[in-house]
């Protein structure tokens, strides 16, 4: 049993609260798809958090910081770059891109590419997550699923975790060229563990070339949102990972699509389904229902954890 694994469960049955999820009635579809609209208009990313009455509203758990390098640092017209730093690893730095000029809708069809568009609260609570169990990834392989632009995750496992080798994944190509540019930067950070940016995507068999049954983990956030990519996702899973391996996979509930996710998973993994898994990120949880209730909705923002092994 990895410790990690029993760390989590430990968590969930000592911690004793009353608080239970609530949802609230909205159009998701309509917030989510008025995110992307707004960045095909105006074709800058990195101002969503601010956008009038969409989920972007609350936008970070304050667990990883995002600090704007200064414009005699770097200079890039693809992109901001920031330096990305964790209270949780005081050795963790790493230069992040996150993408300024416009999308077309091309680049947005196909896939759940709003991780494209700007880095979601899951995908920061799962570097963290990371990065606080990174003995966990010591000489094994990994593999983060639908990365986004910046594989904020994978990149966390990459510089602190000892990995083996940490494979950067998405289905956008323009995703996976920005990754490549973040490995450059920050190639020295990664000690002896491989880094690869890759382009995956999970409808395609070629694309799977040489990864079947190849990493010890697999992680992903928040990539359960479309009804189409779900299937896709478990498929995916099952096929890249090893016999005895571990699937972390963090997303809200969002309706009703984290339970569907679940439901068609378990053909094929046993499933453990965790609401919590780490007792500073619920005290946040708890302090952001009772004091910003305005702007935090917990079926929009606060990730659950599943833990996925093969049948």
């Amino acid at each position: 049993m990895l410790d990690m694994e029993a760390d989590v469960r430990e968590i969930s049955r000592s911690y004793i609260s009353s608080e239970l999820p609530s949802s609230r009635s909205i159009s998701i579809a309509k917030m989510r798809w008025k995110i992307l609209a707004k960045a095909l208009q105006e074709g800058r990313m990195q101002d969503l958090d601010v956008v009038p009455g969409s989920v972007r509203q609350f936008s970070t758990f304050g667990l990883v910081r995002m600090i704007p390098l200064r414009e005699n640092e770097v200079c890039d017209p693809e992109g901001r770059w920031y330096e990305c730093s964790c209270s949780e690893d005081a050795h963790f730095r790493l230069h992040i891109r996150i993408l300024s000029n416009k999308v077309t809708v091309d680049e947005l069809m196909g896939f759940d590419n709003t991780g494209n568009v700007c880095i979601w609260p899951s995908e920061e609570v799962l570097a963290y997550y990371c990065m606080k169990n990174k003995e966990a990834f010591e000489r094994k392989s990994v593999c983060e699923l639908g990365g986004g632009m910046t594989c904020l995750s994978g990149f966390a496992v990459a510089a602190t975790g000892g990995a083996k080798e940490v494979f950067l994944t998405d289905g956008n190509i323009r995703s996976v060229k920005n990754v490549q540019v973040i490995v450059e930067r920050n190639s020295s950070r990664f000690n002896k563990t491989r880094v690869i940016s890759r382009l995956l995507r999970w409808d395609e068999e070629e694309d799977l070339q040489h990864l079947k049954q190849r990493f010890d983990y697999v992680v992903c956030a928040d990539c359960m949102y479309f009804d189409s990519g779900r299937i896709l996702l478990i498929n995916t899973i099952w096929k890249i990972i090893k016999d005895t391996g571990l699937a972390v996979v963090l997303a809200p509930t969002r309706g009703n699509s984290f339970q569907k996710f679940v439901d068609e998973a378990q053909q094929k993994f046993h499933i453990e389904k965790l609401m919590i898994y780490d007792i500073h990120l619920w005290d946040l949880h708890i302090k952001l229902k009772k004091k910003k209730p305005d702007l935090y909705d917990e079926n929009l923002h606060y990730p659950q954890m599943l833990l996925l092994r093969k049948l």
